[in-house]
């Protein structure tokens, strides 16, 4: 019984680790994704992406996946804005 108990802790305590590296790892995929679904980028915006995801694979590469997550949601996040490349515009 004390085995399985502690395989249970274990596997709670490891959890937050395994969603970190998995947002990280889905976030850049998206982002690579999302830039080979848009046939061209403004050069500014195209810069900004490109900069949020060097940013994050370098996070990834240190071992500091919560960063990479954030900063390729943030690369997502520029692609998503409304009017930046023409594809979200509401007007």
């Amino acid at each position: 019984m004390k085995r399985v108990s502690m395989f249970v802790i274990a596997a709670v305590l490891a959890a937050p680790a395994f969603a970190a590296d998995d947002l990280c790892t889905v976030n850049l995929q998206k982002l690579d994704n999302a830039v080979a679904a848009k046939a061209t980028l403004p050069e500014p915006l195209k810069q900004q992406v490109q900069e949020a995801k060097k940013e994050a694979t370098d996070a990834q590469a240190a071992g500091d996946l919560k960063a990479c997550g954030t900063h390729a949601e943030r690369a997502l996040q520029l692609l998503d804005a409304p009017g930046d490349d023409g594809s979200g515009a509401t007007s």
